[in-house]
């Protein structure tokens, strides 16, 4: 998939996460206070795993990085998985033990929302006909789920992403 489809799903990941975590709760208000910090962490967590990649949005941002995960591991490879998910997950997080009170909730929900929607471009990308090395090191091979083409079938899932995102909060608010 290509970015905007990444940036939409991230951004509807950290949506639904954020109404899923806090639907009960909307009286207090933290489901609104958690929604803005948890998209903003959605949309760049959808963009993380093509930091990979030198002319993606994130790695123009940050080219020599870009450029040297690039040369390491190629586009769609340790980024694109698994493992990269937890540890990405894991570093985003340890910031928040040495925060108290609103600053703690407001990063941990910018955190959990880089995850998910890091979650949302590894799913994204697993339903593309080249799939994602989801257990490398360990496993190379790529596993797909489906055989959409990047690029072509962007916009179909951006509106189902998009239907699937106002279903949830009509559920559950």
């Amino acid at each position: 998939m290509k970015h905007r489809a990444h940036k939409i799903a991230g951004t509807c990941a950290g949506i639904i996460t954020a109404t899923a975590l806090y639907s009960k709760d909307i009286q207090s208000g933290n489901t609104l206070i958690a929604v803005a910090p948890m998209m903003i962490g959605g949309y760049i967590g959808g963009l993380l795993p093509d930091i990979d990649h030198p002319k993606s949005r994130l790695g123009r941002i940050f080219f020599p990085i870009a450029w040297v995960i690039n040369k390491l591991f190629g586009h769609r490879g340790a980024t694109h998985s698994l493992l990269a998910l937890i540890l990405v997950s894991i570093l985003i997080l340890i910031p928040t033990f040495s925060m108290t009170g609103m600053v703690a909730f407001l990063y941990a929900q910018f955190a959990i929302g880089i995850s998910v929607g890091f979650v949302s471009h590894l799913l994204l990308d697993m339903s593309t006909v080249s799939g994602i090395p989801l257990l490398y090191p360990f496993i190379r091979k790529s596993f797909n789920v489906a055989n959409l083409k990047t690029g072509k079938h962007d916009a179909l899932v951006s509106i189902l992403v998009i239907v699937l995102t106002a279903t949830t909060i009509y559920f559950y608010v």
